[in-house]
């Protein structure tokens, strides 16, 4: 594949040079990337080079004005920062349909990426990437912060070393709540497509997702061919398309079954009366374990710790040097981009009014759904879906 050429030419893997980073997407979660990638310029790490989005206005992170004097120019697209900036790695952190021709776009200028969850939405964009990536050579991080877990590396330990005795079960449990607003922030905000496009906004895609993939990576089924069936059980509470509240539960293939021959299930809401860690249990024939994933704690037999955390974007810049794997590499997120892509075309029932109560106004309105943390706790310890468990009213 032929690179662009630029002023400069590209920091090679195996150099010790800053490399080049440039942020796509500079609203939304891109703000967590432009500040990262600050930080790791204060400690010499990279260049933070170009900024990428068309909409203008300042850069926001919770509520503090990131000072203009800190950023580097911003540019209006994709094909002017490729065709002016000479860069290294590309951070994609643009609505979820875009991801995969940003990537292939980036990879194809001769640059690495970062790219935001979820990925792709679908299997044949996964393909897509991947094919960008073994004509360049180029190396594509996914955006699972969870996977960069000391405490995550600790469980598979323990799991490897026979702690847990043989592994049964997986369950992933999420209850968050999230107000209207988060609905109408965007366009693609709860859509399943948009403009033609698969987007997949989903609680399992999206809010979950580095539950599912936290889970899969434990179970060993990081590529498509490593599942075998997906059973759904989606339901909303709010005026979307996709899924707020869902139940899926996961078998392995032949294949995947070698690494885990149990049953993956994953409860989630945004309609929960509260915000509670998500965690991802994994229950043996000798003993229990159970991952916060968003706190690095790790608890076994009643024992928990706290784990340090590995940045993914220094992990790339250390996987390009040659000093490094890639913790969330591309080739592992078959078996999630497969899940992701089976929830977004299946039915999604609406909860009746009834079950839902509502809190707030304007945009701050929330829904919560009745008894939704105990049916999130049944599905999981049970291995069922709503639509099996018995006396839940809006089963």
């Amino acid at each position: 594949m032929t690179r662009l050429d630029h002023d400069s030419p590209p920091a090679s893997a195996g150099s010790v040079a800053q490399p080049r980073v440039a942020v796509v997407g500079v609203h939304g979660y891109g703000t967590a990337h432009i500040l990262n990638a600050l930080e790791l310029q204060d400690r010499g790490l990279l260049r933070l080079v170009a900024l990428v989005d068309p909409e203008s206005g300042p850069v926001v992170r919770d509520g503090v004005r990131i000072a203009d004097d800190r950023l580097p120019p911003r540019l209006g697209s994709i094909d002017e920062l490729l065709g002016r900036v000479p860069v290294d790695i590309v951070v994609v952190a643009t609505p979820l349909q875009t991801h995969a021709s940003l990537a292939v776009a980036a990879l194809r200028a001769g640059a690495d990426v970062l790219l935001e969850k979820p990925p792709v939405t679908d299997l044949v964009s996964l393909a897509a990437v991947d094919d960008a990536v073994r004509a360049t050579g180029g190396l594509v991080q996914v955006g699972f912060q969870s996977l960069g877990s000391l405490a995550l590396t600790e469980l598979q330990r323990q799991i490897g070393a026979g702690a847990l005795g043989t592994p049964v079960a997986i369950g992933a449990r999420g209850s968050w709540t999230r107000s209207t607003g988060y609905w109408t922030r965007s366009r693609w905000a709860g859509r399943r497509q948009l403009d033609g496009q698969r987007v997949a906004d989903g609680a399992v895609a999206n809010p979950f997702a580095h539950a599912v993939m936290t889970s899969l990576r434990i179970a060993g089924w990081e590529s498509a061919a490593a599942i075998g069936r997906i059973e759904t059980d989606l339901r909303r509470v709010n005026p979307i398309e996709a899924d707020d509240t869902s139940a899926v539960r996961i078998r392995p293939s032949a294949l995947g079954a070698l690494t885990f021959d149990g049953t993956l299930t994953c409860a989630f809401t945004l309609a929960g009366p509260r915000e509670e860690e998500p965690v991802v249990i994994v229950r043996g024939t000798e003993g229990d374990a159970v991952l916060s994933y968003t706190t690095d704690r790790l608890s076994i037999a009643g024992t928990e710790r706290q784990y340090a955390r590995v940045d993914l974007l220094e992990n790339l810049i250390a996987a390009r040097r040659g000093v490094a794997e890639l913790l969330s590499p591309l080739s592992g997120a078959g078996g999630f981009v497969r899940v992701i892509e089976t929830v977004s075309d299946a039915p999604v029932a609406l909860v009746g009014s009834e079950h839902v109560d509502w809190n707030g106004e304007g945009g701050e309105r929330r829904p919560v759904l009745a008894g939704v943390e105990s049916a999130l706790d049944r599905v999981v310890e049970s291995q069922s879906l709503f639509s099996e468990l018995p006396g839940l009213p809006w089963r």
